[in-house]
Order: C-alpha cells, then sequence, then structure tokens
C-alpha cells in the first residue's frame, strides 16, 4: 500500500512562507509599538498641561490647592510653595513612561515626570518641569525619539 506524505521541498516552502510572514509581522509590530509609545507620552505631556493650568486656576477662586508630593496630599496655601515647578513634577508620579527599562522601573524611576537630573537611561519619553528665569511661569519639555522636543511654558499665579 502507498503512503502519502508530504515531500521535503513542499515542507522547506511551508516553513519559508512561515518565516517571511513572521519577518514582516514583527516589522510591523515594533512599528506599531513605536508609534504607540510616542503618542502616550505626548498625551500624557498634554494632560500633564491641562492639569498645571486646571491646579493654578483653582488656586486663584480658592486660595489653595491640594495635590500629591512624594506619594502624599498636600494642601499648598502660599504661591511659590504650591507651583514650585521642579518639585511639582512628583505630582504626576503616578504617570509611567513607556520607555522605562526593566532597572528603571525597579528603582522607581519610570515616571515621566521630572524634577531634577534623570536616572539609568536617556531623556526618551521623559518631561521636566523647571521654572522659567525671571518669569512666573513653569517650562514642560517633553523628549521623544529622534531629538525632537516639546517645549511649552505655563503660567502660575504670580504674587
Amino acid at each position: 500500500m502507498k503512503q502519502k506524505a508530504f515531500t521535503l521541498i513542499e515542507l522547506l516552502v511551508v516553513v519559508a512562507i512561515i518565516g517571511i510572514l513572521a519577518a514582516v509581522g514583527v516589522v510591523a509590530y515594533n512599528g506599531y509599538t513605536s508609534a504607540a509609545k510616542i503618542n502616550t507620552v505626548k498625551s500624557n505631556h498634554n494632560m500633564m498641561i491641562k492639569e498645571f493650568k486646571t491646579l493654578a486656576l483653582k488656586f486663584e477662586i480658592d486660595g489653595e490647592i491640594t495635590r500629591r508630593e512624594w506619594g502624599k496630599e498636600k494642601t499648598f496655601t502660599q504661591r511659590n510653595l504650591a507651583f514650585d515647578c521642579s518639585p511639582f513634577a512628583t505630582h504626576w508620579s503616578n504617570i509611567k513612561t513607556p520607555y522605562a527599562d526593566s532597572t528603571a522601573i525597579q528603582k522607581g524611576q519610570d515616571s515621566q515626570a521630572w524634577g531634577g537630573v534623570c536616572c539609568n537611561y536617556g531623556k526618551e519619553g521623559r518631561t521636566y518641569v523647571w521654572f522659567v528665569v525671571n518669569k512666573p511661569k513653569c517650562s514642560f519639555t517633553t523628549y521623544l525619539p529622534d531629538n525632537i522636543t516639546i517645549y511649552e511654558e505655563v503660567d502660575w499665579p504670580p504674587n
């Protein structure tokens, strides 16, 4: 009795086709994840700006704001402390950058907002919050791959 089976050539052709499809899929997947990371960082940047503006307006109306500082809720009644730009970055410690590696995550250095000298890896996916010299403003500088930077200055209530 004659048995039917695949020949070696047929099996090699199928494996080659699967390999080509996998290679195309990996390249497409990397492109999708790269675009998703960039969009996440941009969205987080805009969210931080909007929240900062909202808190500045709330301070003007109520004369105080409550925000997170180092993981705890704290109420501020003095403008210079309420809007101290660099420490203000800790308010967004729950917003994580998609560019953090496992070492940064373990060390708790995976926040997107940052108000000081950074950590174990580059600036990609970071938003640095700093004073604008001689102005009642904070600058929000977000770094993306390929040396792309998003920069915005935001007013905080003057004295």
